[in-house]
């Protein structure tokens, strides 16, 4: 995550996983004795006292219906702060594609020289758009030229 200190709620999110991931360890941990004993070992081999028990009350605070839910939304959100932080690249094809897009091509003839249909060009950058994380063609492309993918747009000015 480029060394860069999450913010206070990724924080808390990472917390919670760590909680989560203390509390199996020291599970795993106190596993019985017995546990290393062979298969069909004898009770000699075992022993006369009663092994210690798997202490899943580590587990019941976070696997009860509410702390499923507090660990899945807390995985969500460092996911997505990790997902952040991996720069997602565009196909040579979607290069095209934002190029044409930049230059204001109608999709109609983007379509066309794809060899599919206008429907299907606007589900394929759809499918772009959430890939890179953007909302719409405009976002697409300032990212694309923060970036540095593509070189800004020329701008006619003799509308003005």
């Amino acid at each position: 995550m480029d060394g860069a200190a999450p913010d206070d709620g990724v924080a808390v999110d990472w917390e919670v996983i760590a909680e989560f991931l203390r509390s199996t360890s020291e599970a795993l941990g106190e596993m019985p004795e017995v546990a290393g004993v062979a298969s069909g070992a004898g009770a000699a081999e075992v022993g006369s006292t009663s092994p210690p028990v798997l202490r899943y009350e580590l587990f019941a605070e976070l696997l009860s219906s509410q702390g499923v839910a507090r660990l899945g939304d807390a995985a969500g959100a460092v996911a997505r702060c990790c997902e952040s932080h991996v720069q997602v690249v565009p196909t040579a094809q979607e290069l095209g594609w934002l190029l044409a897009i930049a230059a204001q091509e109608p999709i109609e003839d983007l379509a066309e020289r794809n060899e599919t249909s206008t429907r299907g060009m606007y589900r394929s950058l759809e499918a772009m758009w959430e890939r890179l994380g953007v909302r719409n063609q405009v976002q697409g492309v300032a990212l694309a030229v923060q970036m540095g993918w593509i070189a800004p747009p020329p701008y006619d000015n003799s509308r003005n």
